[in-house]
């Protein structure tokens, strides 16, 4: 999968599934950050990062370890789309 193909399913996911509005994705770059908090962040909060980790298991077949460090992979947009392409499988 190319990362134009994880970035639409990525959009697609926090759209649909966490419920943000199309208009906040309009300025998402590789370099937004993520969580809420940062400036310029999307604003994704720790349930948020539930959905999103529950998300990409169902649609990319990623299963996040329980105690599994993956922050630096969810710090901004890019970090997030390198993560998809480099666990999903057949990637």
């Amino acid at each position: 999968m190319d990362d134009q193909a994880i970035i639409a399913e990525l959009r697609d996911i926090v759209v649909k599934r966490l419920r943000f509005d199309p208009a906040r994705l309009t300025a998402l770059s590789a370099e937004t950050p993520l969580p809420k908090g940062v400036s310029g962040a999307l604003g994704l909060d720790s349930l948020d990062f539930i959905e999103l980790s529950i998300a990409l298991e169902e649609r990319f077949g990623i299963v996040i370890q329980e105690g599994e460090d993956v922050a630096a992979h969810f710090g901004t947009f890019g970090a997030l789309v390198r993560f998809v392409g480099a666990r999903a499988p057949g990637a």
